[in-house]
């Protein structure tokens, strides 16, 4: 007899972006069952995805995993670029660095695919997850006459033993990687192109007398191989990247062997010398760009990573993409799951993230193209090779390369601010500020975990100015919070002076926790003015979705009831308190 369970969320795929949805879901209190059919600990997977930029760390980070991560991977915080032998600036992933700004995390974390996975796995499982590896999904269906919300029922065997099992869930999610069986039993095309290009990638331990062979990223604009990568890996590991240009393909066809890869990897480093001591992993790969026409379907359905866009590696977009993707639709799903939300949040995944993947393939064509020695066509008047339109590209779009840039439209959850400039649906800007009685800093998004809660930023400013308006939004937010339910919402005020002495604190409005910041470090980075103050509304992705000012308490409430459900009377009680106030 089959094996039933019931879980809130069932997810197929058990690589980062699958694991990090199942743990970003698991620390909001979400059950979830997660399957994988591979045993990833027999497979040679040190290789795939490496590179995390600065955003995508800012995101692990509040998910309370990248301290692990940097344990094990190598902080990159420059790069290199040849030529005939010779330094060219201005040029490959050293102008990444000069855009790192706003960040306290600036610096690209070079980590294998195997460590991420081993690291996020763990966490999962720390908190009762239990990932079923060596299992496949066979096939699901939605059941729509179903009398309870488990309405997606899906059918898993264990591979080795043939024992089955149906999962019964209130959602699907395909993180299943290109091939992705949810996505097509769904139904869901996945459109785009097939591309000529081909690649080799190789990890290991080499010796070479390239100069400054130990940094985090090097660039050969080689005349041979295309611009051939270098980075610095965990555990003093290398990777070398070489294109297979056409005279490559010529001459070996489909018939690339590993020691041929190895030949021609010495090559594409002339004229410095390269030595294998061990391999731990290699591939040669199509480049394919696609988007899957929907990553939300029939209400129950969703796709993350892999399983709804593919692209090159070129600038390391693969897993940073599919971290973003985790989290941003982790918080909304379990919101979906615990009553919170309208559907229209679950539905925002869908046009936030499939957006962000478009742009990112569009990009894509280019780099992949320039990467592989190509000029495309729309670019022949600009009368430049192709390592130097991958440099103004690279540099044109860098921003959203390292994730820093990636921003949202308005919607629903991204209301436009009326006190800062900084637009609503981007990322909210990280402070240094102080707690009562410390002499060390503490910076605003660490105040801020990602457990599916909101956070309402009270920048009370300088209290004998702001005075009654804060008194005012102090006693509004508090009824209003009283409202929702306890875990959705957290608060914290900020005042722009030093701690106060004696008994003086106690006579300030707050709301939440009260941190200080006399540098003035949290007003600059929102724009804020410290005499007037602001309401500041942070997603649980850190993602701004409103701000308003002192004296408007009640808009904040009118940007909640936009998407908060009727669901046990949550809006009957939030427009009870509008009323008396």
């Amino acid at each position: 007899m089959t094996e039933t369970r019931k879980v809130d969320v069932f997810i197929s795929g058990g690589g980062p972006t699958g694991l990090l949805t199942a743990y970003a879901l698991a620390r909001q209190g979400v059950n979830t069952l997660l399957v994988e059919q591979h045993d990833k600990a027999e497979q040679a997977m040190h290789g795939r995805a490496t590179t995390l930029h600065p955003r995508t760390l800012e995101l692990l980070d509040q998910l309370g995993v990248l301290d692990d991560l940097n344990q094990i991977g190598y902080v990159a915080r420059d790069s290199v670029t040849y030529r005939d032998g010779k330094r060219v600036t201005a040029r490959g992933w050293e102008i990444m660095y000069q855009h790192m700004r706003g960040t306290f995390l600036d610096y690209c974390l070079n980590i294998r695919q195997r460590y991420s996975e081993e690291v996020i796995r763990d966490a999962y499982v720390s908190l009762g997850g239990e990932p079923y590896i060596g299992w496949r999904l066979d096939g699901f269906d939605v059941e729509e006459a179903c009398d309870d919300d488990y309405k997606v029922v899906s059918h898993v065997t264990e591979v080795s033993s043939g024992r089955s099992l149906t999962v019964r869930s209130k959602f699907i999610v395909g993180a299943d990687g290109s091939h992705s069986l949810v996505r097509r039993l769904a139904g869901i095309s996945f459109e785009g192109d097939h591309t000529n290009f081909r690649w080799v990638r190789i990890d290991g331990r080499f010796k070479t007398d390239m100069p400054d062979a130990d940094i985090g990223f090097a660039s050969i604009e080689s005349k041979s191989h295309g611009n051939v990568l270098w980075v610095q890996l965990d555990h003093g590991v290398k990777r070398i990247g070489f294109v297979m240009t056409q005279e490559l393909l010529a001459k070996y066809g489909d018939k690339l062997t590993l020691e041929d890869a190895k030949v021609e990897a010495v090559k594409s480093m002339e004229p410095f010398s390269l030595e294998f001591e061990t391999i731990d992993w290699w591939t040669l790969y199509g480049i394919n760009q696609r988007v899957a026409e929907c990553f939300y379907n029939n209400d129950r359905v969703l796709l993350a990573g892999d399983a709804c866009h593919t692209h090159s590696s070129g600038t390391a977009q693969g897993m940073n993409t599919g971290v973003h993707d985790a989290v941003n639709l982790a918080w909304k799903l379990g919101g979906i799951v615990k009553g919170w939300y309208s559907i229209d949040v679950l539905r925002s995944y869908d046009t936030e993230r499939r957006a962000v993947a478009q742009y990112l393939i569009k990009l894509d064509k280019d780099f992949s193209a320039t990467i592989s020695g190509t000029v495309p066509d729309r670019y022949k008047d600009l009368s430049l090779s192709s390592n130097e339109l991958f440099a103004k590209v690279f540099d044109d779009t860098i921003d959203f390369c390292i994730g820093l840039g990636v921003h949202y439209d308005k919607s629903v959850i991204n209301k436009p601010s009326l006190v800062t400039a900084i637009s609503a649906g981007w990322r909210a800007p990280d402070a240094l500020v102080y707690a009562p009685g410390s002499r060390l800093p503490i910076r605003l998004l660490h105040l801020m975990p990602n457990v599916g809660a909101w956070t309402i930023l009270l920048l009370a400013g300088h209290p004998e100015t702001t005075g009654q308006r804060l008194s005012r939004a102090v006693e509004t937010l508090k009824q209003f919070s009283e409202c929702l339910p306890r875990s959705m919402v957290r608060s914290i005020t900020v005042f722009a002076r030093r701690p106060a002495g004696g008994d003086q604190r106690f006579s300030i409005p707050t709301i939440g926790r009260l941190y200080y910041d006399p540098e003035g470090s949290a007003y600059a980075a929102y724009m804020v003015s410290d005499s007037n103050g602001a309401i500041v509304i942070v997603r649980p992705d850190g993602i701004l979705g409103y701000a308003t000012q002192l004296d408007e308490p009640s808009s904040v409430r009118e940007y909640f009831a936009g998407f908060i459900t009727t669901h046990r009377g949550y809006m009957d009680n939030m427009l009870s308190s509008s009323s008396k106030l």
